[in-house]
């Protein structure tokens, strides 16, 4: 069934991933100092209090993509943006106000759904009033520090406020996961959008479009099942960046919890030794 979604926006390197990760409990989006690491949209099942609710971080708003793919990272915020029961508007309270925050609060403005406005980097007390002047985009505010880990049950219980009217909401059984593991380019976020039936990830010939390993729902004959797409696996030695790096720890969480993995090959060209 379809739980309230909740959908995580703002400006690149305000902590969104960190965000998600930590309302989580688990690493589920990589996280680096490296602005636009998040491409696609990485969403995790947590519980508010007696509510499930699909939790969804996004790239971030106005990002200069080093693989010129920063129109498709628009399109996978504006299709969860659109989605949302809630938006929680992740701002930095150390760096303050920025005019990207201002164009952030812009396109909320339209937004169909609450916003709540979730200031980040509230690490101590003395920085509370620092997160107050985000009260300017006419949002509540809730100082947080996912670093710190602080202001975790003032957030969940400000969203809990926000969500849509109960019903009756049932959690799911296990359902089978598969992996779709491979080396770069052999078309497997292509694979999962076909499963999808929809432009769930993004897709380019531009090797190591994906960087997360990303966990999508998907029905056949009724049964729900759920694809893991994960980033093109490297060899070791050619690993440059830590994003990388994080990248191939995923693929290997990804094949040690799923049932069954699908090992993808590109039957137009050789066999590589990846």
């Amino acid at each position: 069934m379809d739980f309230p979604r909740v959908v995580i926006v703002g400006r690149p390197n305000v902590g969104k991933s960190s965000i998600l990760n930590w309302l989580a409990g688990r690493r589920v989006s990589v996280v680096d100092a490296l602005a636009g690491v998040t491409r696609d949209r990485v969403s995790e099942r947590i519980t508010v209090g007696d509510r499930h609710v699909e939790l969804v971080d996004t790239g971030g708003i106005g990002i200069v993509d080093e693989g010129d793919l920063a129109r498709h990272v628009e399109r996978q915020i504006a299709v969860a943006m659109a989605s949302a029961d809630v938006i929680l508007f992740v701002t930095d309270t150390r760096a303050g106000i920025t005019p990207l925050d201002e164009e952030v609060a812009r396109r909320l403005r339209s937004a169909p759904c609450p916003v709540l406005c979730v200031a980040n980097k509230t690490d101590a007390p003395s920085w509370d009033a620092a997160a107050a002047e985000f009260t300017r985009f006419g949002r509540p505010v809730i100082a947080v520090s996912a670093e710190q880990r602080r202001g975790r049950e003032d957030l969940l219980e400000a969203l809990g406020a926000l969500l849509p009217p109960s019903a009756a909401e049932t959690p799911e059984p296990e359902v089978m996961k598969l992996a779709i593991v491979g080396r770069r380019n052999v078309g497997k976020s292509t694979f999962i959008n076909t499963l999808a039936r929809e432009e769930r990830m993004i897709v380019s010939e531009i090797p190591g479009t994906t960087r997360d390993s990303v966990d999508v729902r998907f029905e056949i004959d009724g049964r729900t099942f759920i694809a893991i797409d994960t980033p093109g696996v490297m060899r070791r030695k050619s690993v440059r960046e830590n994003v990388e790096f994080y990248g191939l720890v995923r693929v290997r969480e990804s094949i040690r919890r799923a049932d069954v993995v699908l090992l993808f090959f590109d039957a137009a060209g050789d066999i590589a030794r990846v």
